[in-house]
């Protein structure tokens, strides 16, 4: 990315123009979701159709950091990024959500959280997730390269879809560094913003996980290897047929070093990729309208080898079976 700072506005529109048509919203939706793609990452939007959404947003990047300060009005949306988004363009960094209005509701890595003002939130563009934006929002933005975050942390993923309060104590700092930068970024000299952007990633990783889980660069090589392979297993669990010599193999590391990563990290890799698979049906499961996704339609589309290898493997993690879990998602009938 460039150094430039980059906008997108629309002006609200005059008492003589009317209210914007559905046609007009439905053009700034896709600008502005053409402006996140090229800025930050790719996602597929659905819209609620609010007839007068408005956006203001800028951002400023250097060095793979970028700062950015995104409003909406009337932007009640759910942003999807999709495996197909992440493949299309391998964009693999972290994101840092800083609302100062409105709420935004984050579902990644098997867990569903709402971030709210005063708090932060990471996620992972290299990882499959979904956002509902409520409403009106106001939030700050700062995208931060995977090789800065693994290199300070053990387990970057593990902290991601989690909300750190931001009223006090070094959340409060990072939460306030985060708004300087950001008022400050169009007046920095690419130097100076790169230096900025290095201290307030700091912070916020200090902020997001303590001190206690900050690394050596020894151990960050086996965190980011091991972050690594998770990612292999998360977009390529959907093959019935994938192998543990796959998954070495796509991470370029042996398959004795494989299973050491996993055994430190307290499950083997067959326990983890199960693991994912049972909780991605759930979601399945429990999002499916009546009718557009049977038990077995869920069951092939997470990789199982058959519905009875499935639906035993999921009562023993849930204590419940499949169906009941998809029959409790049904709306009642009238």
């Amino acid at each position: 990315m460039s150094a430039m700072l980059h906008t997108l506005s629309e002006p609200a529109p005059s008492p003589e123009a009317g209210t914007p048509g559905a046609h007009d919203a439905a053009e700034l939706h896709d600008r502005w979701a053409q402006f996140v793609a090229k800025e930050l990452c790719s996602f597929s939007i659905r819209a609620r159709g609010e007839r007068n959404f408005r956006v203001s947003a800028w951002t400023r990047s250097e060095g793979g950091f970028v700062v950015a300060h995104f409003t909406t009005v009337a932007g009640r949306a759910q942003l999807e990024r999709t495996p197909t988004d992440i493949r299309r363009d391998s964009r693999d960094n972290y994101c840092l959500y800083l609302p100062l209005q409105g709420e935004h509701e984050i579902q990644q890595c098997n867990r569903d959280v709402v971030c709210r003002p005063a708090s932060l939130t990471l996620l992972t563009t290299g990882e499959p997730y979904l956002q509902t934006k409520r409403g009106d929002n106001d939030t700050l933005y700062l995208l931060m390269p995977r090789a800065f975050v693994d290199q300070r942390l053990t387990h970057g993923e593990d902290i991601c879809a989690n909300v750190v309060g931001a009223e006090h104590g070094v959340g409060r700092l990072a939460m306030d560094t985060i708004a300087s930068l950001c008022r400050e970024a169009a007046r920095m000299s690419s130097q100076e913003f790169l230096g900025a952007c290095n201290l307030a990633g700091e912070l916020v990783l200090l902020g997001l996980s303590g001190a206690g889980d900050l690394t050596s660069n020894s151990r960050s090589i086996r965190a980011s290897n091991l972050a690594r392979a998770k990612r292999v297993i998360r977009m390529r669990m959907a093959d019935s047929d994938l192998a543990l010599e796959d998954i070495a193999r796509e991470c370029g590391l042996s398959l004795r070093y494989l299973h050491d990563l996993f055994r430190d990290d307290g499950r083997t890799v067959r326990e983890y990729l199960q693991g994912e698979r049972l909780h991605a049906a759930r979601r399945m499961l429990e999002r499916a309208v009546a009718g557009a996704a049977t038990v077995t339609d869920v069951c092939m589309a997470c990789g199982f080898s058959s519905p009875s290898v499935f639906s035993t493997a999921f009562r023993r993690a849930f204590g419940v079976s499949p169906r009941d879990v998809a029959r409790r998602a049904r709306p009642p009938q009238p």
